[in-house]
This record gives structure tokens, C-alpha cells and sequence, in this order.
């Protein structure tokens, strides 16, 4: 049995509804994951205990805890706190990591030949108070999103929709990290595809897909499982190229709209930014910096 169920319509460029099995597995209990956040990398437990809205700026709210205290008590008190813990970097953890990679490793040959030699793997775990909300925000990864307890309303957007997201704004998101010029509007809400997730339900997104959420009354575990394909790195470096030409004072044409134009661009930035670099005496390879 795998432990994603993928079906032969599957695309990496469109939201999609599936199925998965690891909500028995013994990495996903809540005390598993808790554990894994307690002994994480403090820089990698991010954590907000208190009222957020869908509007909140997602960038501002999660803090850290290096004395892991203040994240212990929210841990602990997930059930009657307003608290959102959020775990990255998971695959670093040994036990984690090859969960994760077997998961990847079924979802390839539903991948063009092109795109199975994987650019980055990773994971991410949510852990979640009754009655929270996770605000509006992008990733940088393409997601299988797997819910494992409690019930969770889940919102997200089509990546291609610039009346949610404009191109300008995915310029600064994919060059410099920060998602600026795109907050959360109310109108917003009608465009968003609403899923009613219970353990066992799967939702995938292409890297840049808008989502939100709002918990039911239980506390809720979820696991997302994250990669980037070089198709989405051709993606990212188009929408560079375009942050680039439009700091030039130039009208870049919008990512998608012909694939000549969005290769010659990723060529010549490319090609300048190697320049730069190896003037300033650089060679490393810069594939997987993400963002």
C-alpha cells in the first residue's frame, strides 16, 4: 500500500484532493511530534501563542524560543491555548527523514521524467489549538499537505491568480523571501477552493498556491510533505529574472506568458549573475538556494 494515493490525472501544477495513510503511523502521534519539537533546532520550531486572524501577517507572527520554555507551555497546553506550533526542516531529524524520502520516492514516477531528480526534500509538522486559525501566506515548496487529527478547514487559492497574488508581488516573493503588496482581502474569500479535512485527507499544492486555515474543536496535527522539482526552479528564477529587469526600470513580460521569453530571461540573469559571482571569487552552486 503507498503511502500517498496518487491517481494518473495527477498534475504538479494543480491543486488536487487525495488520500493518505500515515495518520497511524507512530512518527505522526501528537506526543511524537512534540517530542521532535523539543529536541529540534530551536531556530526551527516556530510558534504563536494568542488570536490570529486570516489577515495576520504570517511573516510577523511565529517567534522562536531558544530556551524552549515558552514552547513547552504551549506544547502543553494545546488544548485549551491559542496556539499554533509550527515544525521545519523535519527531514533533518534521522527517524523523519526516511519517512519523508520514502514518501517522495512512491510520488516520482507520477513526475515527468525531467523533474524526478528531486531539487530539494523536506517536511514540515503543524500542531494546532481547538479554534485556530493559520493565516493567508505562501510556500516556497510544492506540498502534500496530510491531515492526521482533528478536524480542519482548509482554504487555498490557484497559484495562477494574479487578482489574488500579482506577478509583482511574486517577484519579491520568490527574490527576496517576504510576501509584500498581497495582504488578505475579504473578497478574496469567494475565489478560494474550501476543504473540510478529516485524518486521512491529502490536499496538494504547487509551489505558490495561497492557503489559509481554522481548526475545529480539537486539537489538530497535520504534515506537510515538501519538495521542489526543476520545473518549479525554472519558475523561481523566472520570477527573479522579472524582480531583476523590473529594478532595471524595464516592463517585464509577465512569467507564463511565453516560454522563449521566460528562457532567455533565466539565461541572461544567469549568465550576468555567474559573472558577478566569479568576480567576487565565488563558485558554489546555487541550485538549491530557494529563497
Amino acid at each position: 500500500m503507498t503511502l500517498i494515493d496518487i491517481e494518473g490525472s495527477f498534475d504538479q501544477h494543480k491543486i488536487a484532493r487525495l488520500r493518505h495513510w500515515l495518520a497511524e503511523h507512530p512518527l505522526m502521534t501528537t506526543q511524537s511530534l512534540a517530542e521532535l519539537a523539543l529536541r529540534s533546532d530551536p531556530d526551527h520550531v516556530r510558534f504563536h501563542d494568542g488570536e490570529r486572524r486570516i489577515g495576520t501577517d504570517m511573516g510577523t507572527l511565529l517567534g522562536t524560543d531558544p530556551s524552549r520554555r515558552r514552547l513547552r507551555n504551549a506544547i502543553d497546553n494545546l488544548h485549551k491555548a491559542e496556539a499554533f506550533v509550527q515544525i521545519i526542516n523535519v527531514r533533518k531529524d534521522p527517524a523523519y527523514r526516511v519517512l519523508v524520502d520514502e514518501v517522495l520516492d512512491e510520488m516520482l514516477p507520477w513526475l515527468p521524467v525531467r523533474d524526478r531528480q528531486l531539487l530539494n526534500r523536506d517536511a514540515a509538522a503543524f500542531l494546532a489549538s481547538p479554534g485556530s486559525v493559520t493565516p493567508f501566506h505562501l510556500d516556497h515548496e510544492q506540498n502534500f499537505l496530510c491531515h492526521i487529527r482533528g478536524a480542519k478547514t482548509f482554504y487555498v487559492w490557484d497559484h495562477r491568480d494574479r487578482s489574488v497574488v500579482s506577478e509583482r508581488s511574486l517577484e519579491i516573493f520568490y527574490r527576496e523571501g517576504a510576501l509584500r503588496d498581497a495582504p488578505y482581502q475579504p473578497e478574496m474569500q469567494a475565489k478560494a477552493h474550501a476543504f473540510e479535512l478529516q485524518p486521512g485527507d491529502c490536499i496538494f499544492m504547487p509551489m505558490g498556491s495561497p492557503h489559509a486555515a481554522s481548526t475545529g474543536d480539537q486539537i489538530t496535527v497535520t504534515f506537510s510533505v515538501l519538495f521542489n522539482t526543476l520545473s518549479a526552479f525554472d519558475l523561481v528564477e523566472t520570477y527573479r529574472a522579472n524582480h531583476v529587469l523590473r529594478r532595471l526600470g524595464l516592463t517585464p513580460t509577465p512569467v507564463g506568458d511565453s516560454w522563449v521569453r521566460d528562457s532567455l530571461k533565466r539565461r541572461t540573469v544567469g549568465a550576468v549573475r555567474l559573472a558577478r559571482d566569479l568576480a567576487r571569487g565565488r563558485t558554489t552552486e546555487r541550485r538549491l538556494q530557494w529563497y
